[in-house]
């Protein structure tokens, strides 16, 4: 039993990560010579020949490298005991020049000749490897792949232990029988033997890369080896410098930008290099020395002249005024834990045991593709073989002697598309885990439909259930609610459990599917499981869900699909893709001049590369930041330096980086002197923000209309503020796009009423664009806002729409221009004739903007004009969609 379960999980795990082991092998053998590969292909640039006069000594180059480039100050400079290395020297950034997301700006790092001084053209080839390095890392798919890559590295480990054991001889002692391969066999036999033997020649190295590996995946495996090992935290250098860059791509140690500003006097370099040569008699073989000034501490990092491996350097620091010996750390000197911590990347690399160890990793990783096809070979070979035997056994069964599995009813509650994902993932983990599963929306379901479900043997139900604002149902559920909840059902003979979307935000929390839940156990429904009540799709609340159909099939946990396979008759829902990387490109204020708060139009760029997906309706979520002003307070208030480093998920960062995008403590609750990890640590990250999307892929860009909010005592609001005014023009921002189902354009070309006001105009606009594209004509906005002078937002386009016949009727309602105030739900009731018409031709109506006051009175007008139950079938027909706030 024991055998069959390792069998079944190697087998599983290797079917399942063994594409991504295979990129990462073999980007990881192709960055083994990085270093050397980027040499050949900038001769010249990243090697010099070495001329008789010798290189310059460190005084003496800096004096060239400045002379040559008065305008730009020098924050560090790296210069190498072979005299075929170019130097390197890092000038600071400009002043005044803003780095991304509140970092400090990098600076430039850039080669030179160590003989004459002069800078060296930029070598080429390292942004090919950088993109090598970020599909090792992270499979090109930001914090996505980094868990990709970090779950297959654990899938490593317990493919080549559990490989091992499988393959384990009835003569373990003989050398022969582990490691030679049999020739002699054919088909089957030669691809397990192949498998299984350079399998086990490989399994030290793949056992090293992983257990290193985990270093830059997990957060909490990090701090494991640190605490084990006695490593304190990584400090960042002083300001002022930093290492120089290498000669190869940005992979750590003496390569990397520089985040220094420039320093604030002249440095007196020839005394630090004296001071160094006379702290380092031994020599060294490179030395890179942070040039701070001013009276700062110097660092300086060096490797010795014979270093243990690469990365084995040592650091002194020298005081700043008398430059006298302040620090000198040496690797040679440090707790054996701490060098292993020191080590990690060349024991990743194998490059801690030299050039032949790193030759030995480069070919076990070029080898990874080898198992992944020999491990699907003979996957396929006895998936053939248990087809047959099966088809074989069938003539021994009699027809229908295999009972067919219960099937579960999954009803989902839809407002923005969360609830039916849920649901889809849900049916998924339910057919994993050996159960079949049907899923409608809880508008297809009706008190006869629910009593003919429960009268089947063992009946169960799951509800996945958003609530829309304060306690409402979802719009396509609102008839389910009135007539379905409203009326009585004979249930007893079902069992049923429920998952409650919702927001903590609004006082009634999950109203809707708790309330489901409440009626449905009064109508003798017996619960599986108490319902599990979800705020804003939290992980962790998720988590008991999963956990709980996981008890309710009786076996493990059910693992939380992240999309539903492509099956017949079930569209694949994935999950939400990671936050991107987005840039700032455009930004403008539309009301100058006006009595409202500022309200601008932003554009903003996708990453390199990424395909512009979305359509009309969907979300934009929107990882906001805290502005410097803030952060600034919160670290004065505790005493703290924004450059101490601290650790997280993703590695050491600076402390004012994790307070800009974390929710921050009261300033009068900090005491000052604390320790910043402790700080790091209370922080919870900040709520994200959703933004209707005001454009179409076609444009090229996605279209923000954001106006300013105003806090009560007089500052902007976070997400508003930071957006609008803190963010640079090329500044970046972290947005993943949301589909919001029920907000989607339809599929004909149906007449359109669209009604907003203020910035719901935005989602308006996006549909409004998409109908032109279409051709679809028979388009009416109802549109509302202060006065037409200043707030009449986009009015060229819309306009333009009415000119070229897409926009056939506008109507318009600015409250400061008359007499009396009008609004769009009183231009909505001057026109009830009209809207009884369009209705009556099939038109849908779609509703953007305030949720209090516009989006409730509009509705009053609608049921005035057509009744409540045509409103509510409008809805659950998708007709009537609104994305209100």
């Amino acid at each position: 039993m024991l055998k069959w379960f390792w069998f079944q999980l190697h087998w599983l795990l290797g079917i399942t990560a063994g594409t991504i082991l295979c990129v990462v092998g073999v980007t990881g053998a192709l960055l083994s010579f990085e270093d050397d590969l980027l040499r050949l292909l900038n001769p010249g640039v990243l090697s010099v020949a070495a001329r008789p006069q010798g290189t310059l000594a460190l005084p003496d180059l800096y004096e060239r490298v400045a002379r040559n480039n008065p305008d730009r100050g020098i924050a560090a400079l790296r210069v190498s005991a072979d005299p075929t290395e170019p130097a390197v020297v890092t000038f600071a950034p400009p002043p005044g020049a803003a780095g991304q997301g509140g970092r400090q700006p990098r600076g430039e790092n850039r080669q030179v000749d160590p003989y004459s001084g002069a800078l060296l053209p930029p070598p080429s080839g390292q942004e090919t490897f950088r993109t090598i390095m970020q599909l090792h890392r992270w499979l090109l798919a930001g914090d996505v792949g980094k868990h990709l890559v970090g779950a297959s590295t654990i899938a490593l480990i317990v493919l080549s232990l559990s490989g091992l054991y499988l393959r384990w001889p009835r003569r373990p002692g003989s050398l022969r029988t582990w490691l030679t391969l049999d020739r002699r066999q054919k088909g089957r036999g030669f691809l397990w033997s192949l498998h299984a033997v350079l399998g086990t020649w490989a399994l030290l190295f793949y056992l090293l890369a992983s257990l290193t590996g985990l270093h830059w995946s997990y957060g909490w495996y990090r701090d494991g080896l640190m605490a084990l090992t006695g490593t304190p935290a990584v400090q960042r250098p002083p300001q002022g410098g930093g290492q120089g860059g290498g000669q190869g791509g940005e992979r750590g140690g003496e390569r990397g930008g520089e985040r220094a500003a420039r320093p604030p006097a002249p440095p007196d370099v020839p005394a630090i290099w004296a001071a160094f040569v006379r702290a380092v008699p031994e020599g060294y073989g490179t030395a890179t020395v942070r040039l701070a000034g001013g009276g700062q501490p110097v660092q300086i990092s060096y490797l010795p002249a014979d270093p243990a491996h690469p990365r084995a350097g040592n650091t002194l620091t020298l005081d700043g005024r008398t430059l006298a010996p302040a620090a000198h750390s040496r690797y040679d000197d440090l707790p054996a834990g701490q060098k292993l911590m020191r080590s990690v990347f060349v024991l990743h690399s194998g490059e801690y045991f030299g050039t032949v160890g790193l030759v030995l990793m480069m070919l076990a990783s070029f080898a990874m593709p080898l198992f992944a096809v020999t491990g699907w070979m003979l996957y396929l070979d006895r998936r053939r073989r248990k087809r047959a035997a099966r088809r074989a056994a069938g003539a021994l069964a009699a027809a229908g002697s295999v009972e067919a599995g219960e099937c579960v009813l999954i009803g989902y509650a839809s407002q923005t598309g969360r609830a039916e994902q849920m649901a889809w993932r849900t049916a998924a983990a339910l057919r994993a885990a050996g159960l079949t599963a049907t899923v409608k929306p809880v508008s297809a379901l009706d008190i006869p439909a629910l009593e003919a479900h429960a009268a089947r043997p063992g009946a169960r139900a799951l509800f996945v259930a958003s609530t829309y604002g304060d306690g409402e149902p979802p719009d396509g559920a609102r008839g389910f609610a009135r007539k379905v909840m409203g009326g009585t059902a004979a249930l007893g003979g079902l069992r049923v459990g429920v998952l409650a979307l919702g927001s903590r935000q609004y006082a009634r929390h999950c109203a809707f599917g708790l309330a489901l839940e409440a009626w449905l156990l009064a109508q003798g429904a017996r619960a599986l499981f108490p319902a599990v009540a979800v705020d804003e799709m939290a992980e962790a609340d998720l988590a008991r869900w999963w956990d709980r159909l996981g008890a309710m099939t009786g076996g493990a946990a059910v693992p939380a699909v992240p999309a539903v396979p492509a099956v017949p008759a079930v569209p694949a829902v994935p999950a939400p893709p990671s936050h991107g990387r987005w840039r700032l490109a455009e930004r403008r204020l539309l009301n100058r001049n006006s009595s409202g708060l500022p309200t601008y139009h932003l554009e903003m760029e996708p990453p390199a590369g990424e395909r512009l997906h979305w359509v009309a309706g969907d979300i934009a979520e929107i990882r906001v930041r805290n502005t410097p002003d803030r952060v600034a307070a919160v670290l004065a208030a505790g005493g703290l330096e924004g450059e101490a480093m601290v650790a997280g998920e993703d590695g050491p960062e600076r402390l004012a980086d994790r307070l800009a995008r974390c929710q921050l403590p009261p300033v009068e609750a900090l005491a000052s002197g604390g320790p910043a990890q402790a700080l790091a640590d209370r922080l919870a990250a900040l709520p994200r923000r959703d933004y209707s999307i005001a454009s179409v892929p076609e444009d090229g860009r996605l279209h923000l209309l954001i106006r300013q909010v105003r806090l009560p005592g007089g500052g902007l609001g976070l997400g508003s503020g930071w957006l609008t005014e803190h963010l640079e023009i090329g500044g970046m921002v972290d947005v993943r796009l949301r589909s919001n189902r029920s907000f989607h354009p339809q599929a004909d070309d149906r007449p359109l009423i669209l009604i907003g006001n203020g910035t719901g105009l935005a989602g308006l606009r996006a549909h409004l664009r998409a109908r032109r594209q279409r051709g679809h004509r028979r388009n009416w906005l109802v549109f509302g806002e202060r006065t037409a002078r200043h707030d009449y937002y986009y009015r060229s386009e819309i306009e333009a729409l009415q000119r070229d016949g897409y926009l056939p009727r506008l109507d318009l309602a600015f409250s400061r221009d008359g007499a009396e105030r009008a609004y769009v739900q009183d231009r909505l009731r001057q026109a009830g004739g009209q809207l009884r018409d369009w209705l009556a031709a099939g038109a849908a109506v779609y509703v953007c903007g305030s949720r209090a006051g516009m989006a409730p009175a509009v509705e009053e007008v609608l049921r005035e004009m057509i009744g409540a139950d045509a409103l509510d079938r409008l809805a659950e027909d998708g007709l009537y969609c609104r994305d209100v706030y």
